[in-house]
Parts: structure tokens; C-alpha cells; sequence
């Protein structure tokens, strides 16, 4: 029996990650771009639709739907971009289903781009398995995804799963992306740990928090001091929900996750440490899909709400 494909778009602010994807989540093919935020939604439409030109051409089916994992809260049933973050200037009250369907001749689904890594570390990685999941994902920023009953939550208002945004009392008066202040992405983002070591070491510019890293591994005390803090404070508001959720396991990704034992350690402990003693019965356990998981799940998008 043939393959059934789709397209996969994981969008992002700095890059546009697409691949041609099987139904059992093998990334066949895969481009990589930088995204053209500077320019508008029509550039950046334009661009995705150029590239599932491309990935789709020769395979079988010339009308291939798309999935697309978009940053922003959605509605995934309209497939429209609520609010975004100024990191995509005019992104929100895009039409991106409509607009990109119009573009590329084929059927579109969009989701939040961290509900859409949730959905692929659940039906292919990490998360297999297990009914009820709670994902992170923390790199630039941090996002969530709940999966409970073995269905993606979106919420009454699309933003379920906005773990970034949760206020927590390690941020202080930071300002967040969103506009606001004193929220988790402002302690443990990468950039956020980046700026934090900066300031601890008063460093100008700052390092990337790569090397950030690369130093707590060699016992630098304020890297390790600053690494311990996003950890915690991640940890902490893991727990927090897990108390609440009751879920098997926590999924956490993204390239943050990727440090080691330096973050694990502490964010592990945290995690077991800060809710009720129930907590401690789940596990904590990184992705499994690494770049894939946002393609993946982008295209397993079309199966949940294929065609009409």
C-alpha cells in the first residue's frame, strides 16, 4: 500500500521548516528558509506556498494539504492568527489558512506551532503511549500543549497551553513579549538566561546561551547560578499544572531542553519538589523527535481535520 503524504510547515520567526511527511511521521523530504518577517503575511505566505510547491512536486497527489504550526494564538478553526508577539510585525488577524489555500491551490489546517510539536511527540515520540501528556517546548520563547484524553486542547479562547505566559514570582517585573510583565518566558527562555548570565557577569554583548552552557559545564558558577534559575522556575510551574492535570508524563522540548545534565538536573528536581507528592510518580523526559516534531506534527494537522 502507497504512502500517504502531507506537508508539514513548522513556522517560525526566524525560520520556515517544511518537509514531506509520511502517516507514520518520517520526514521524507525537508527545506529550511529564513522566514521573511520584515516583509509582511503576503511575503511570508508567498514564501510557504514556493515551498510546498517544491516539496510536493512528484509526489504522488498534486494536491497534497498542508499542515502549519504557526507562532500566535489561533484559531484553528478558521485557521486565523488571534494575537501574536512582535516578533512577526502584522502576523496577527492573518488569514493564513484562507490566504495560503488561495496561494497554493490546496487545503490548509492551522495550529499554534507548540500545539503542533505536541501533537507530533504524540502520535510519534516521546509521548506515544500515553493518554494524558504535558508538553513544553523552551527555546526563544517557551510554549505548551496540553493533550488530555488523547485529544489536543486548544481551549475556550485558543490559547491553551500558553506556558510562557504563566506569571510567576522568579521574573519580577520583566517585561514579556507579549507586552506584559512577569511572565516564565521572561526567566527561562534562552535569551532570557543569555541576558541574565550578561548581567551577572556584566558581559557586553552577551553571550549565546551555547556557550553560556559550555561554561556551567566547565563549573562557571554564574552560568550554572543562571541555568538553575530557568530550570527552577520551569520546573516549579511544570508542577504546578501537573497538580492540577494529574497528567502520566511530561514532554519537554525544544533547544533549551538540549543543554544536558546542567538544566535536567535542576529542572527535574524542581519538578519533584514543588507539587504534591503525586508528582513524583510522573516522568519528566525530553522530546524524542528533535526538528521533526513541529513538521510532523504540522502535517499530522490534515489527518485530525482532513478535507470536507
Amino acid at each position: 500500500m502507497a504512502d500517504v503524504f502531507a506537508i508539514g510547515v513548522d513556522l517560525g520567526g526566524s525560520k520556515i521548516a517544511a518537509g514531506l511527511v509520511d502517516e507514520r511521521g518520517l520526514v521524507h523530504r525537508r527545506m529550511s528558509l529564513p522566514t521573511p518577517h520584515g516583509q509582511g503575511p503576503s511575503a511570508i505566505i508567498g514564501l510557504i506556498a514556493d515551498t510546498c510547491r517544491t516539496l510536493g512536486a512528484g509526489a504522488a497527489g498534486s494536491h497534497l494539504p498542508i499542515g502549519i504550526g504557526s507562532p500566535g494564538v489561533i484559531d484553528s478553526r478558521r485557521g486565523s492568527v488571534v494575537t501574536a508577539t512582535d516578533t512577526m510585525p502584522g502576523w496577527a488577524g492573518t488569514e493564513l489558512a484562507d490566504d495560503l489555500s488561495q496561494a497554493s491551490g490546496r487545503h490548509v489546517v492551522v495550529d499554534n506551532d507548540v500545539n503542533a510539536f505536541a501533537l507530533g511527540e504524540h502520535r510519534y515520540g516521546a509521548g506515544r503511549g500515553a493518554s494524558d501528556v504535558l508538553y513544553a517546548s523552551v527555546g526563544t520563547s517557551v510554549g505548551g500543549g496540553l493533550v488530555l484524553h488523547g485529544r489536543l486542547l486548544t481551549g475556550a479562547h485558543h490559547g491553551a497551553g500558553e506556558l510562557g505566559h504563566v506569571p510567576v514570582s522568579a521574573a519580577g517585573g520583566d517585561a514579556c513579549s507579549c507586552g506584559r510583565t512577569g511572565h516564565l518566558e521572561t526567566v527561562a527562555s534562552g535569551p532570557a538566561m543569555a541576558a541574565a548570565y550578561a548581567r551577572l557577569t556584566r558581559r557586553n554583548p552577551p553571550l549565546d546561551l551555547r556557550h553560556v552552557a559550555e561554561r556551567a559545564r566547565r563549573g562557571d558558577t554564574a552560568a550554572i547560578t543562571v541555568l538553575n534559575q530557568g530550570a527552577e522556575a520551569l520546573g516549579r510551574t511544570l508542577a504546578g499544572l501537573a497538580t492540577v492535570i494529574d497528567p502520566q508524563r511530561v514532554v519537554v522540548g525544544g533547544g533549551v531542553s538540549q543543554i544536558g545534565p546542567a538544566y535536567w538536573a535542576p529542572l527535574r528536581d524542581a519538578f519533584h519538589g514543588s507539587g504534591l507528592p503525586s508528582t513524583t510518580a510522573v516522568d519528566i523526559v525530553p522530546a524524542a523527535l528533535g526538528i521533526d516534531a513541529g513538521i510532523a506534527g504540522a502535517a499530522a494537522l490534515t489527518r485530525q481535520h482532513p478535507r470536507n
